[in-house]
C-alpha cells in the first residue's frame, strides 16, 4: 500500500487529487482482489465541513501550514509517506500596494516555506523506502503558471516561480537517491481560488488557451495522479504545464 500526504485537500484541486487517488485505489484493489486497497489517502487541510471522502483508507488530518515551526512535528507523527503532494497554497488578489504585511507572511509561509519544510522532513525518511523501478519516493509540487507568466498578486505569483525553482533544485539533492521531485503548472482552473481572479485576468487567460474554457479540477488531479502512481523514474526534475497552450515555454 502506498501512503500519500495531500495538503490543501479539502477544496479544489486537492480534493478532486484526494477523490481520485482513492477511486484508483479502490480499481486497483478490484482489478487485483487484494486484501488491502493499493492508496492510502492523509488530507491535510484547515477546514474538513465539506469534506465528504472517508472510509478507512482516507485519514482526515487538521494543520494550518501557515504555522511552519510545528511542520517538523507533525511529521515525526506520521507513517512512512510513500507520495507527498504539495498542494497548499494562498492567493489573496490584492494590489501589490496593498498587501499588508501578515498577507504577505502568509503566502510566503503557505506557499514556499511550507512545502519546502515538508520536503526537508519527509524526503529523507523516502529515502529509506524500499525501490520500486527505481523508485522510493515520490514528490509533487502544485506550481501555476502564475510562476513564470506574471500575475496581479505579485507575492502569489513569486511565491509558485520560487516552488518552480525549488523543484529544480530538490530533484538534483534527491534525485540520485531514488526520490522523484516534479511539479504541475496548472493554468486558471475552476476552483474556490479561481472565483477570486479578477473579470479582465480571466478574460486574459480564456483567450489564450487551445480549449477556449477553463480547466476542471478533475483534469489537474489526473495529471498529479500519473507522477504520484505512474509516471517512471525518468521523469524527474520536471514541470507539467496544465494550460491548455497558455503561456507555451
Amino acid at each position: 500500500m502506498k501512503t500519500i500526504l495531500v495538503t490543501g485537500a479539502t477544496r479544489g484541486i486537492g480534493y478532486a487529487t484526494a477523490k481520485r487517488l482513492l477511486q484508483r485505489g479502490d480499481e486497483r484493489h478490484l482489478a487485483a482482489a487484494q486484501a488491502q486497497p493499493h492508496v492510502r489517502v492523509i488530507a491535510l487541510g484547515r477546514n474538513f465541513a465539506n469534506f465528504e471522502l472517508d472510509g478507512p483508507n482516507c485519514e482526515r488530518l487538521p494543520f494550518d501550514l501557515r504555522d511552519v515551526d510545528a511542520i517538523e512535528a507533525l511529521c515525526a507523527g506520521l507513517p512512512p509517506i510513500d507520495v507527498l503532494i504539495n498542494n497548499a497554497a494562498m492567493l489573496t488578489s490584492q494590489s501589490f500596494e496593498a498587501y499588508s504585511p501578515k498577507d504577505r507572511r502568509d503566502v510566503i509561509a503557505t506557499n514556499i516555506e511550507a512545502p519546502a519544510e515538508l520536503i526537508r522532513c519527509l524526503a529523507p525518511r523516502m529515502k529509506l523506502l524500499p525501490r520500486e523501478d527505481g523508485i522510493c519516493g515520490r514528490i509533487i509540487n502544485i506550481a501555476s503558471v502564475a510562476g513564470f507568466g506574471g500575475h496581479p498578486d505579485v507575492w502569489y505569483g513569486a511565491s509558485k516561480g520560487a516552488l518552480l525553482n525549488m523543484t529544480k533544485s530538490l530533484a538534483k539533492l534527491y534525485g540520485p537517491d531514488g526520490v522523484m521531485v516534479n511539479a504541475v503548472a496548472p493554468g486558471p482552473t475552476k476552483t474556490s481560488m479561481f472565483d477570486q481572479l479578477p473579470q479582465s485576468r480571466k478574460d486574459e487567460f480564456n483567450r489564450l488557451v487551445f480549449a477556449r474554457r477553463f480547466a476542471e479540477a478533475d483534469e489537474i488531479a489526473k495529471v498529479i495522479c500519473y507522477l504520484a502512481l505512474e509516471a517512471p523514474e525518468y521523469v524527474n526534475g520536471s514541470c507539467f504545464d496544465v494550460a491548455s497552450g497558455g503561456y507555451l515555454r
